[in-house]
């Protein structure tokens, strides 16, 4: 999120790579996603510095890349989950960053685009896994955004028995559209009017499920996904949300 004039910059998540098994034969990867399409994209659009970097959970493919990205661009300061600090591994990690660490707490508020992104759950397992996921909500230029990490059913059911009234515009999809997220009730509930998702081009999990596709489209709600349009940019421009896709 990157406010008018280049005021403030909020990321969630960094993204990485998940550390899977391979072949003798098989060549890691030398360059991290971040340093691949992150990176570069934040200095092409001219952000030298990420006010608050909120790392939603413990997960490679959301955190992974952090450091990476803290090699190249400011971070004033990380936000976390009290579960988080449980993942030893994790913490090494953020020790060895150097940075201001918020842990996060339900109602934190980040001031941005003449609002506020607000935390509503630092976790529900005190673990750093899935349903442990920072979840945050704007209400942008009359637009509703909610963001949830990899947060699973039964986190989105304790979402909803905090936020009974819950409604969302825009919907960061749960877990990459994995079936254990975007419950049929959920969904109607907050009754979102699109739906992005985050997922890699031919992942080996099958990601986005055609279970959670049935109930987004049962729902009239639109989809868009990055294995199909790339990067997704949603824009204010004359009062409009406008939507760039970029492959």
């Amino acid at each position: 999120m990157q406010d008018k004039f280049n005021k403030k910059t909020i990321l969630i998540d960094t993204g990485g790579r998940l550390a899977l098994p391979q072949e003798s034969w098989q060549k890691p990867q030398s360059q991290t996603n971040a340093e691949k399409t992150l990176i570069p994209y934040l200095e092409s659009v001219g952000v030298s510095q990420i006010d608050q970097l909120i790392l939603t959970h413990t997960d490679a493919d959301h955190v992974g890349d952090f450091l990476n990205l803290a090699d190249k661009i400011k971070i004033k300061e990380i936000w976390v989950s009290p579960g988080e600090l449980t993942n030893n591994h994790f913490v090494e990690k953020l020790k060895k960053a150097n940075i201001a660490i918020h842990i996060s707490k339900v109602g934190d508020k980040i001031p941005i685009f003449d609002s506020a992104l607000q935390v509503l759950s630092n976790g529900y397992t005190g673990k750093g896994d899935n349903n442990d996921s920072i979840v945050t909500y704007g209400n942008f230029y009359h637009t509703k955004f909610l963001f949830t990490g990899d947060l699973e059913q039964e986190g989105e059911k304790e979402l909803l028995k905090n936020y009974p009234k819950l409604k969302v515009d825009v919907l960061k999809v749960g877990h990459h559209g994995s079936k254990t997220s975007s419950n049929p009730d959920f969904i109607k509930e907050i009754n979102p009017k699109l739906a992005l998702i985050s997922v890699g081009e031919k992942n080996r999990y099958g990601h986005p499920n055609q279970e959670t596709l049935e109930t987004l489209k049962k729902n009239q709600i639109r989809i868009l996904r990055t294995d199909q349009k790339g990067a997704l940019k949603l824009m204010q421009i004359n009062q409009q949300w406008r939507i760039q896709t970029v492959r």
